[in-house]
């Protein structure tokens, strides 16, 4: 009886596979997951090469695992059975409540030392002043919300060495007093339009601004679901809800070319975030056609501070954005071409720590 019971669940586990894999063999392969916001896996390309090294069956797995019919369906369901054991993480990501966490492991010593003496190296190799910060991540912020016993890196470790700078200032500390209003987005790991403008306040005082007060004509952008949502496979969460801010004042030219400040397209897509500047260039500028006093500044940063240059700009003629994961070229050459008076380097921290291209923008 029992090996019959044993066949039967063999033959029904074999009829699933060959159901799924002919499926998945007759279904259309989908270029992008809006869901999970990323590009899935193709079917490669069949050579003697490719098989015989093994980077045909490789490249063949991930496509099926990509492609696999119905695949949003069973990512759902994983999640649900998964949270019904009373699983608190998935792909890195915590589930506490109605808030999502990025798992921070611990960096490499080797990586943040390198990191942090090319961003003192700046001031020599460009010959301006340079201003450096760093943005804790939610968990930081939130600690108190992650699940019992989640492990997780204490970023007061890093923010402590990085103090040791004399280009550091601080944001955490103003970051924990509005801990209390909605400064970091619940399924994104980025922080929501008050907490970059509770860090440009900040920013501003350090660069010798009067910060200006938070504009009044926001328009809201909902159902924002950000990355933490699609990394973690979650479901059942209500949404975020992105607030932009018109300036007509200002445009922006990226990459060789004019674009929207707010790029509104994003705003009915997976990717909402994007909107900001539409996404990350290696290089921008914005230019403040109100501001005469000709001041340049050029922020080498992380996507972070998409939602935070709109309100920078608000005080030099030309705000520069360089993003090191794009642009190889030393920042000192970019600083003596385009006439740069002054650099501010600002990451978040679980960047900041990965992030090997910083240590080229040192390069003199």
């Amino acid at each position: 009886m029992k090996k019959r019971q044993n066949k039967i669940l063999i033959i029904i586990l074999c009829a699933f596979i060959t159901i799924g894999f002919v499926a998945t063999l007759l279904t259309p392969s989908r270029a992008f997951s809006p869901m999970e916001n990323r590009t899935l896996a193709q079917m490669p390309e069949l050579t003697a090469k490719s098989f015989f090294s093994g980077k045909f069956m490789s490249d063949f797995e991930k496509y099926l695992t990509d492609q696999f019919f119905a695949r949003d369906v069973w990512v759902g369901m994983k999640y649900y059975c998964e949270r019904a054991l009373l699983k608190q993480e998935n792909n890195g990501i915590y589930i506490s409540g109605d808030r999502l966490f990025m798992r921070f492991d611990a960096p490499e010593d080797k990586r943040v030392t390198a990191n942090l003496n090319a961003v003192e190296q700046l001031s020599q190799t460009t010959g301006v002043p340079v201003l450096f910060s760093l943005i804790p991540t939610s968990a930081y912020i939130y600690a108190d919300r992650l699940p019992k016993y989640a492990p997780t890196y204490n970023q007061q470790e890093l923010l402590d060495k990085a103090a040791l700078l004399p280009q550091y200032f601080d944001l955490s500390q103003t970051l924990l007093g509005a801990r209390g209003e909605d400064i970091y987005y619940r399924t994104d790991h980025h922080w929501t339009s008050l907490g970059a403008y509770t860090a440009y306040r900040v920013i501003a005082q350090q660069l010798g601004y009067e910060p200006l007060a938070l504009p009044e004509n926001g328009v809201a952008v909902p159902d924002f679901y950000g990355t933490l949502f699609s990394q973690g496979g979650v479901r059942g969460i209500p949404p975020d809800e992105i607030t932009y801010y018109p300036m007509d004042n200002l445009s922006l030219y990226a990459d060789g070319e004019d674009r929207p400040l707010y790029e509104l397209k994003f705003a009915e897509e997976k990717d909402k975030y994007s909107l900001f500047l539409g996404g990350n260039w290696s290089t921008a500028v914005i230019r403040n056609e109100n501001v005469k006093n000709g001041e340049k500044l050029v922020i080498v940063r992380d996507s972070f501070t998409n939602a935070l240059a709109p309100l920078l700009a608000q005080h030099v003629s030309e705000l520069h954005l360089v993003d090191p994961r794009y642009y190889k070229l030393p920042l000192a050459q970019y600083v003596q071409e385009n006439a740069i008076d002054r650099v501010l380097v600002l990451y978040q921290t679980a960047n900041f720590v990965q992030d090997s291209s910083i240590v080229l923008t040192a390069r003199p």
